[in-house]
């Protein structure tokens, strides 16, 4: 017993010094998400935006962004990075670090596992293969949802294989209370054991499964852990959350998202699996039919539960019709647990040699960190919106700063500016029909709307009342304009704002008389510039860290 804890400790210390090697290199929302089409990752700055938000001003219930609720998903990640910033401060790696335990956690799950089935070097060689997939180091480094859900998936699967019945009362409790975590991390996704378990018993004999009883009791474990913040939204913000939570986010990406893709479900994360992790593709290739064989007999509790696993989370990616890579995550575990227990390679005769040739391909990713296969342990290309909008803060200006077609991916919004609107040039309704309710309570304001803000605000304060947000920072924090003119109108309407802009769209502001009397230049060197206007106080500044 001693023995195998030291082995797990060894382990995480070891997935810790890997996956955590680089952390801070790239600062909030930097990384790309989407290595392959080159997206960055915008949605940790909206991550941190909230969670610096829980760790100074509270709201710990009902987290916000921008001065609005975020509803989107339920707010375990930024509760923990909550807490993480609050205990520890302001930093990337306090940021991380919930993500980067649960990656963690999922490699000790694996080497634990395997262990069970395995020889001590096949364990290593599953960790070895998580360790060195290039998904798990972007997403170990992110303040994002996917690595919880996995870790969450990865935690009740291992409960479930410890206990196929399900009979022990740590095993139903663990069971239940993974599946909650997952859904107060990422929504239905959360879900995805129980669908797991019931495939699972289909696939095996019923000696070697839990009782219907004892599925419902773990049913109801789950839904009593999870029940009480749902419960809450919906007393306290029921149009909100039905708005987010429901309509947006399973409705709307999950039926029909906003963007639709050329590429088919299958091509799309196939092609990205593939080339991101080429060694882990072939490998789970070439052990299905070993898997396959495995299962036909339907008396051994692993073969059917990684089956049921993994076609589960395959299925789970080609129903839900919003295309995103980090969702690809969710079938790097169960894969990384079938190569290793069923591969030829990792038999007891050779499971020496695999490990070597596992560890000679991690040195050889880790030598080319630029290939899409490569790990670059936490580099990222810079953005160059970073150090503009750093300066800007030091300035300690008191102005509302505009941003207009931003290349900053909301980084902005992770700086505790005194008040920040971002101006998108738009030539059609597609955003503002994906999410009405944000016209409904001028969240989101055309540029002749913003315009008429004063007469129009009492309006929306009384309608975000309704909605139990007793609040106006939220409206006109998006600015919809369908021209040049429009940009120029808006400088003009609102003097007192500071504006962060291209250069093409300085030289045509600058022609305007009346901009060049209110407002100083400041050009940056990467092709934007700072309108400033020429009145402002001051404030102090809270000195950010020197990575963020």
């Amino acid at each position: 017993m001693r023995r195998q804890f030291l082995q797990l400790l060894v382990v995480a210390a070891v997935a810790s010094g890997i996956l955590g090697y680089g952390i801070e290199r790239a600062s909030v929302g930097t990384a790309y998400s989407d290595p392959f089409s080159k997206l960055r990752a915008q949605d940790e700055c909206t991550y941190a935006n909230s969670a610096l938000g829980l760790a100074h001003a509270g709201g710990w219930l009902t987290p916000k962004v921008l001065g609005r609720y975020l509803l989107f998903k339920p707010p375990l990640l930024l509760w923990l990075a909550g807490f993480s910033l609050k205990i520890f401060g302001q930093s990337l790696w306090t940021l991380r670090l919930p993500a980067l335990a649960a990656a963690v956690c999922v490699a000790i799950i694996l080497f634990w596992w395997t262990r069970r089935e395995r020889r001590i070097l096949i364990a290593c060689a599953a960790v070895v293969l998580f360790l060195s997939n290039p998904l798990m180091h972007i997403f170990a480094r992110l303040c994002y949802t996917d690595m919880l859900v996995v870790a969450s998936i990865s935690g009740a699967m291992a409960f479930l294989y410890s206990d196929p019945t399900l009979v022990r009362t740590r095993s139903l409790w663990g069971f239940g209370a993974s599946v909650a975590a997952g859904v107060m991390t990422k929504s239905v996704a959360g879900l995805l054991p129980l669908f797991i378990l019931v495939l699972y018993c289909a696939l095996v004999r019923p000696d070697k499964r839990p009782s219907l009883a004892r599925m419902a009791l773990v049913a109801l474990i789950a839904a009593a852990l999870i029940a009480p913040w749902h419960i809450y939204q919906l007393m306290a913000h029921r149009q909100w959350f039905w708005a987010d939570y429901v309509q947006v986010q399973l409705l709307g990406f999950g039926i029909q998202p906003p963007a639709a893709s050329a590429e088919s479900q299958v091509a799309f994360y196939f092609k990205r699996l593939a080339l991101s992790d080429p060694a882990l593709a072939i490998l789970l290739v070439t052990a299905l039919p070993f898997l396959i064989s495995a299962l036909r007999a339907r008396n051994q509790v692993l073969p059917a539960l990684l089956t049921a696993w993994f076609a589960l989370a395959t299925g789970a990616l080609l129903l839900f019709r919003f295309q995103n890579l980090p969702y690809a995550i969710l079938l790097i575990p169960p894969g990384c647990l079938i190569v290793a227990a069923y591969n030829p390679i990792f038999s007891a005769q050779r499971a020496k040699w695999g490990l070597l040739a596992l560890c000679a391909i991690f040195v050889l990713k880790s030598s080319e960190p630029g290939k899409i296969w490569g790990l670059s342990f936490g580099a990222a290309q810079p953005l160059t919106a970073v150090a503009g909008l750093r300066s800007y803060y030091d300035l300690g200006r008191t102005n509302e700063l505009i941003l207009a077609d931003s290349d900053d991916y909301f980084y902005a919004s992770t700086l505790r500016l005194p008040r920040i609107r971002y101006y998108f040039r738009v030539q059609d309704d597609v955003l503002p029909k994906f999410i009405p309710h944000y016209v409904h309570l001028g969240i989101m304001l055309t540029e002749d709307e913003f315009e008429r803000l004063p007469q129009l605000e009492p309006t929306y304060a009384s309608r975000l009342r309704d909605w139990g947000l007793d609040s106006t920072e939220p409206i006109g924090t998006a600015i919809l304009g369908p021209s040049d003119d429009a940009l120029v109108r808006l400088v003009k309407a609102r003097p007192a704002s500071d504006y962060y802009v291209t250069l093409p769209e300085l030289q045509l502001l600058e022609r305007d008389e009346s901009i060049r009397h209110t407002h100083t230049v400041r050009e940056l060197p990467y092709g934007r510039a700072f309108l400033l206007a020429q009145t402002t106080g001051t404030r102090p500044v809270a000195p950010l860290p020197a990575r963020w």
